[in-house]
């Protein structure tokens, strides 16, 4: 995992595509994208820093998005969850 800048993950966004787009209602949009034949997940912390991290396949990054998603949404049912987004 890499934090960049907004200016950074506007260029990794213009050269790659955008797999998946999601809203996380929390913590801004979680993504991921092909870059060369790289597959990466973008996400924001609530605190607003950009992270991306290269992912071993399609599927392995669908799964990390959706586990995201499924702890967003416990967070907004109050369960006290936390992310940990450095790990």
């Amino acid at each position: 995992m890499v934090e960049v800048t907004e200016l950074e993950l506007d260029r990794l966004r213009a050269s790659g595509d955008a797999v998946r787009d999601e809203d996380t209602m929390i913590a801004g949009r979680i993504r991921v994208l092909s870059l060369d034949g790289m597959i990466v997940v973008q996400e924001q912390t609530p605190q607003g820093r950009f992270l991306v991290r290269l992912m071993p396949s399609l599927e392995l990054a669908h799964a990390f998005v959706d586990r995201r998603l499924a702890t967003y949404e416990k967070m907004w049912d109050g369960c006290g969850c936390k992310v940990d987004y450095f790990s």
